[in-house]
């Protein structure tokens, strides 16, 4: 679920970790189709689990934008916080996009764990337009199911670093 303002998304992801989840079969499946060697390792992936999380961020659009070169800008910078039973962490961050045209919006959607974007693109006006995005966020995780196993069975688990950072590298 996601509500979306005009300077702010509010999130409560739902959803099931495990084989029930039937993410081996797909990716077996279009390993078959594309003619890839089939994946290994999914008799050690986590046990059935309901994934709950609680996150918040908040983006302001309006922070620095402006012309240069014939060109817009925009620099968004966010806060995000999340807490659940399949990650819990704090983060903070920044996109910055350059072209023509730009949408009023937090930026193009992305696959998540990722930067906060927008679930849809409004144009602010008729016409084709284009950018380039980039950015960066530092985030402090506290616990991460993927890390660190299953919340109430015993499973595998790695050793994680408590910070990190990301980067979404320049894109059309």
């Amino acid at each position: 679920m996601m509500s979306e303002r005009d300077d702010r998304l509010d999130q409560l992801p739902l959803g099931i970790v495990g084989p029930i989840a039937q993410a081996g079969e797909t990716q077996k499946f279009v390993h078959q189709v594309i003619n890839a060697d089939q994946p290994q390792g999914w008799s050690a992936q986590l046990p059935n689990e309901p994934g709950v999380v609680l996150q918040y961020q908040i983006s302001d659009r309006a922070f620095g934008q402006g012309d240069l070169l014939g060109l817009r800008w925009d620099l968004t910078p966010h806060a995000d916080g999340a807490l659940g039973n399949v990650f819990t962490h704090a983060a903070e961050g920044a996109t910055v996009r350059f072209g023509w045209r730009l949408p009023h919006d937090f930026g193009p959607p992305r696959i998540q764990p990722a930067l906060p974007s927008s679930g849809f693109v409004v144009p602010q006006e008729s016409g084709i337009g284009g950018n380039v995005f980039a950015g960066i966020e530092w985030r402090a995780v506290a616990s991460n199911i993927f890390l660190d196993g299953s919340t109430w069975a015993d499973s595998r688990s790695v050793d994680k670093r408590l910070l990190g950072a990301t980067c979404t590298p320049a894109s059309p």
